[in-house]
């Protein structure tokens, strides 16, 4: 008797495992919306954020002017703590889908350029942008060009081609 009981409990535990499992399936693939693949990341505005963060931040903050409408900011980050000391990031995805960010960051400059730019390593080469010199970086994900300023980092890296790094520096204002 007792052999049918467990055999019982064991096909009870069984039927209610397998309900459950199918309720989950159902509300996963049924009622949680998704994302199309085929969609464009939206789009975030700065504008705001970068006011802001000019008012209070210790360096010059750099931000893009006249890029064309079709580079969209997907991403806009300030923070005045951490390993890094002060950081400005502000993300872009450009017209074919790369993607390119302008990052600054007030301390610690080789380990803050290591992070943002995925471990790229210095090339020994620089490139003149815009009137300024700027070390190229190259790695495996992402390549970078970097200005070493008085008490800031500026990096301009991402997934981008060398082009649109330049384009990216070449918009780059202060204020």
């Amino acid at each position: 008797m007792a052999d049918r009981n467990s055999m019982r409990t064991v096909r009870n535990l069984a039927g209610a495992l397998t309900v459950t499992c199918g309720v989950a399936l159902v509300v996963y693939f049924g009622a949680i919306p998704r994302g199309d693949d085929d969609q464009e990341m939206a789009a975030v505005s700065f504008t705001q954020e970068l006011g802001q963060v000019r008012r209070v931040a210790p360096f010059p903050v750099v931000a893009p002017v006249g890029l064309p409408d079709d580079w969209r900011a997907n991403s806009v980050d300030y923070r005045s703590t951490g390993d890094h000391g002060t950081t400005w990031h502000l993300g872009f995805v450009t017209p074919d889908d790369e993607y390119v960010a302008v990052e600054q960051g007030s301390k610690n400059s080789a380990a803050f350029v290591r992070k943002v730019t995925h471990e790229a390593r210095p090339t020994g080469e620089s490139r003149r942008v815009a009137g300024e010199e700027w070390a190229r970086y190259e790695g495996e994900s992402y390549d970078a060009l970097v200005r070493e300023g008085d008490g800031v980092t500026t990096v301009v890296t991402g997934t981008g081609s060398p082009k649109q790094l330049e384009r990216m520096v070449k918009a780059l204002e202060e204020k």
